[in-house]
């Protein structure tokens, strides 16, 4: 049973999807546009745990009333997300704005952050800017090893998607084997992220967690099993889930 720790499945059909193989996923909005989707979506599955947040594409929706929404539904969610610093979006002032602010609401809420990072000039500033105020997720892992090493010591837990499939993505599949066992985990980000070999063009959903979790198997030369065991275990510690 895995637990997927990033999704967005507000965003996709329930009849595609089958969460047999799935003890929880983390399904985060992007924007004050979702919030209420995202709440929503999971009171209604019980397998799945909220976070709200605002993408940095929507920073300039980070305002006073948003916070405040998210402080009234504290006690639905587990997670500040998904937020971020991505500098392919104008109004990268008030990205870091945002994401200081959201990262500051979630030390006050005791609260870890699940945060999005495209670009080494967005690596950079949140080295910069995150001082483990609070327990932090790098969902979507896609820095080289240097970004890596740098974000394991800080404490940060690294979150492999479906792009650690792609063939090309061979410099990833290393940085995966030098994870530490405490700071590891996985995700599908549905519905983006679609691992190789499955039809493009196509939703990504929970149960194509698997093929994440073989390949990371592979290159760290475990057992499946030993990777569904560590990863839940590793998203329960920082989502405070339950069981």
């Amino acid at each position: 049973m895995f637990i997927d720790s990033h999704s967005h499945l507000f965003a996709i059909e329930d009849s595609k999807i089958d969460m047999a193989d799935i003890e929880k996923a983390l399904v985060f909005s992007y924007d004050v546009a979702n919030f209420d989707l995202a709440l929503d979506y999971c009171k209604k599955h019980e397998k799945c745990a909220c976070g709200l947040g605002i993408y940095p594409e929507f920073a300039l929706n980070y305002d006073q009333n948003a916070e405040n929404f998210i402080k009234a539904h504290r006690h639905d969610i587990v997670a500040i997300g998904e937020i971020g610093l991505d500098s392919t979006f104008p109004n990268y002032s008030k990205q870091i704005e945002a994401f200081l602010g959201q990262i500051a609401l979630a030390k006050e809420l005791n609260l870890p952050i699940s945060v999005h990072l495209r670009n080494l000039e967005d690596y950079q500033h949140f080295f910069d800017l995150f001082k483990r105020d609070v327990p932090c997720v790098l969902h979507a892992f896609h820095g080289d090893m240097n970004i890596a090493k740098r974000a394991i010591d800080l404490g940060c837990y690294i979150s492999f998607s479906g792009n650690l499939t792609y063939k090309r993505n061979v410099l990833l599949r290393e940085v995966a084997k030098i994870v530490p066992d405490a700071q590891l985990l996985i995700e599908t980000d549905s519905p983006s992220m679609l691992p190789a070999g499955l039809n493009r063009g196509e939703k990504n959903v929970p149960q194509n967690i698997v093929f994440t979790a073989k390949t990371l198997a592979t290159v760290r030369g475990v057992e499946l099993s030993d990777i569904c065991l560590l990863t839940s275990e590793n998203a329960k510690k920082v989502f405070k889930l339950e069981g």
